[in-house]
């Protein structure tokens, strides 16, 4: 290890390099993807190389192809019986050997010795039951990415139907939803919010993801019509997996930025086992940025996060092969009163808060393949924890303290799940799975009541319940051209007693290798934050009452067309048509002012009343012109046009807050090979981003002087638009190549036109006038990355 920096530290240093051609190791496991057995004396081949470079898999389906010249490759995979898979572009770097895994699905074809090709344009899901509606997040994608700062949330921001809700956070608004219908599920199971500085309670996203694509590997993004296992979302899926360490070889990578620092250790246990550990650790802190002029939001804050993620791997020859997984992040922000009263210039300058957040998530998976050959079972024991509190005071001129919210959200989530996948034959594939998730919690809310001037206890709870889910799904590959993914997902939850059953349907028909028609419909559902269901209210006689106890859960119908066509080399052209039925949706009894709806909330606790009276529309067009990486550059251009809508007792139909109407998004990026052996990249990358304006509630002017506050219109409630949205990011980064080692510097600049996109509104009491609320201007972000 100390030699290793050593040689770091004398090559950066050292005023010559020599001229030679710098290799690496390719290698990796070929399984059937959908039984997992291995294939052995299965065929990879580095197209382009001179000689013809290449490898044969072994008994254990493994395979090793040593000495192949850093750089980008495509390579090729074949094996009898099976359809080609073929990987563009495929990035080898000095640093840190290639793992490929490799997952071959059987050809149907009458004469099996026939291999049919498919390529792997590293856009379909890795889930072969899934239909439409899904992209594949690959990790060199998601670097990437102008300004994604290698956040999955931030990359799916530039698919067709998604949009960011806020600067300041990633949380996703899909296809017109609230961002409360995200799923994110880990290794198999649901977690909770994987993101430091989760925006509320039932919340989906944050300010920073708790996660590294320094253990993620590639995983998948759905916007609708899912796939009969997952279950307990509306919008969106995350389905993310996380990569083995290296088993041969010993790596590391440390990076040094403005905005911290990680570091990351992977490799084997010992040379004669593939048991392998990884591990990634990060610190962060905006106080470098904010002493430099850029700050986050309008508020001079100094928010500090870490975490840490690891995946250890121990295969087993009689008991499968096991994973102890985990992910853990604290984070923690506080902003003050400025000492000097002559700085309050607005209402928000009274107000000082404190949020401390904690999350942690540990889990063992058991992957058996059954003698068979043709059954694999999966099981995950996985335990939760997640503790976030906030506190808001209100001061005075003379410092007195008036508290407006005291409030802690703890919950303890112990998740068990089993999966089951059969492979009948090459046409039929069964696969079924049970879910049980028990839930602890320990909840307490305060809040300030300004008619009565006291601090209300609206949440005071401590207890458990539980969930269950189980599903069914049949792939039927009824032709090489038409697949049937047809199954049913249940759900039951305890705490109300309220159950929903969920029938799903797709078809997929591949009239040619350049054109494929696509179709799927089903129910979903999504269970409220428990918080929701124990809100308390106290009645005048000082009776407590609990009006939210038999709320159900919402659900939706959603219906799905796609068309994709294939028309030149790398390049493609999707379309879907979606309708979505909203029904049960939780609205608050006796609104005047019909705006309460969860619909239109992305996260926060009420104890107002709530039934299950509102419903919403949701219905649109996409369309995604992708062209993959190839000659050294991609790009990928992304549209919507589509209507949001919900209705409640009181009003018929109304735009719902994320009916911004179109959504346009654009990204770009090439690379250029330099160094005496071009081996060295300079790569540039641009997106761009347009959408219509959320809706809001405008501001009664004369009301709001009038009463001394901040009054709204409802009777115009979300008729009214903030400006269009429209940022820019830019990214550049180098990466050299050296013998054992390289690093990369990388730059990347959020808004790199310093738009003040507007969020909102308010009354400001001191000034008397309406002001604007705005999102992030520019940010830079500076890293450095040494990887051996």
């Amino acid at each position: 290890m100390k030699n290793k920096i050593l040689l770091i530290i004398v090559s950066l240093i050292s005023i010559s390099v020599f001229s030679q051609e710098y290799t690496q190791t390719l290698r990796g496991k070929i399984t059937d993807a959908d039984t997992y057995i291995t294939l052995p004396g299965a065929n990879i081949t580095i197209l382009g190389t001179n000689p013809l470079k290449g490898g044969t898999s072994d008994y254990d389906g493994n395979y090793v192809i040593e000495n192949v010249p850093v750089g980008r490759h495509n390579i090729k995979v074949s094996y009898i019986g099976y359809e080609d898979v073929y990987f563009n572009e495929i990035e080898l770097i000095s640093g840190n050997e290639l793992v490929l895994n490799v997952q071959m699905t059987e050809d149907i074809s009458i004469l099996k010795e026939v291999v049919i090709t498919a390529k792997d344009e590293m856009g379909e899901p890795i889930n072969s039951m899934v239909t439409l509606s899904a992209q594949r997040i690959t990790i060199e994608s998601t670097s990437r990415i102008a300004a994604g700062i290698n956040d999955p949330a931030r990359t799916v921001q530039s698919f067709a139907g998604v949009s960011s809700a806020d600067d300041e956070n990633n949380e996703l608004v899909v296809r017109g939803n609230s961002p409360r219908g995200v799923l994110w599920r880990m290794e198999g199971v649901e977690i909770p919010n994987p993101n430091h500085f989760s925006n509320g309670e039932g919340g989906s996203g944050g300010g920073v993801s708790a996660l590294s694509t320094q253990v993620l590997d590639n995983s998948d993004f759905y916007t609708g019509a899912f796939a009969p296992e997952y279950g307990n979302a509306l919008s969106g899926v995350f389905d993310l997996r996380l990569r083995n360490g290296n088993s041969e070889k010993h790596q590391f990578a440390l990076q040094l930025g403005v905005m911290g620092i990680q570091a990351s250790a992977e490799g084997p246990f010992s040379k004669n086992s593939e048991a392998s550990y990884l591990f990634n650790y990060r610190y962060a802190t905006t106080s470098l940025l904010n002493k430099a002029g850029f700050t986050i939001g309008n508020e001079d804050i100094f928010p500090e996060w870490q975490d840490l993620s690891m995946n250890i791997n121990i295969p087993t020859k009689k008991f499968g092969r096991f994973n102890i997984w985990g992910l853990g992040g604290i984070s923690g922000s506080a902003g003050e009163v400025p000492s000097d009263t002559a700085q309050w210039l607005y209402r928000s300058d009274h107000f000082s808060y404190s949020e401390n957040q904690l999350l942690g998530v540990i889990g063992i998976t058991n992957n058996y393949i059954f003698k068979n050959n043709r059954t694999y079972m999966r099981t995950v024991l996985a335990y939760s924890h997640t503790d976030n509190g906030q506190v808001e005071d209100s001061l005075d001129y003379q410092f007195n303290k008036t508290k407006l919210i005291d409030q802690n959200y703890i919950y303890k989530n112990l998740t068990a799940s089993t999966l089951v996948n059969h492979k009948l034959n090459s046409k039929n594939y069964l696969r079924a799975g049970l879910i049980y998730t028990n839930q602890s919690f320990n909840l307490n809310v305060h809040q300030f009541d300004w008619d009565k001037e006291v601090l209300n206890t609206e949440l005071q709870q401590e207890g458990s319940t539980y969930r269950m889910q189980a599903y069914l799904q049949w792939k039927y590959r009824i032709n090489q051209k038409l697949d049937l993914n047809t199954g049913v997902h249940a759900m039951y939850l305890n705490i109300n007693n309220d159950y929903s059953i969920e029938p799903r349907i797709g078809l997929v028909f591949k009239y040619s290798e350049k054109h494929r028609f696509s179709f799927a419909t089903g129910l979903h559902s999504r269970v409220e934050p428990i918080s929701i269901y124990l809100a308390q209210n106290t009645l005048d006689n000082g009776q407590i009452v609990y009006p939210n106890e038999k709320l159900k859960m919402t659900r939706a119908a959603h219906i799905v067309g796609g068309y994709t066509w294939n028309f030149a080399p790398n390049f493609s052209l999707i379309t879907e048509l979606y309708y979505q039925h909203l029904f049960d949706v939780p609205v608050k009894v006796g609104d005047t002012t019909a705006t309460v709806s969860a619909l239109n909330f992305a996260s926060g606790f009420t104890s107002d009343p709530f039934n299950n009276e509102g419903t919403g529309t949701n219905y649109g067009l996409e369309l995604t012109l992708d062209k993959s990486f190839s000659n050294q550059y991609y790009l990928l251009f992304t549209t919507s046009l589509f209507q949001s809508k919900y209705s409640m007792p009181g009003i018929e139909e109304r735009n719902t807050r994320y009916n911004s109407n179109y959504l346009i998004n654009f990204l770009a990026g090439k690379e250029f090979k330099v160094g005496k052996q071009k081996q060295n990249i300079i790569s540039a990358n641009i997106r761009g981003m347009l959408r219509g304006g959320y809706r809001t509630i405008p501001v009664d002017i004369e009301a709001s002087i009038a009463e001394g506050k901040d009054v709204r219109d409802y009777s115009n409630a979300y008729e009214t638009k903030t400006p269009d949205y429209f940022r820019i990011d830019i990214g550049a980064s180098y990466r050299k190549n050296n013998p054992n080692w390289s690093w990369i510097v990388s730059l990347n600049i959020q808004n790199v036109t310093n738009r003040a996109n507007v969020w909102g509104e308010y009354y400001d009491v001191e000034r008397k006038s309406v002001e604007e609320i705005y999102m992030v201007g520019l940010i830079p972000v500076l890293n450095f990355k040494v990887e051996f």
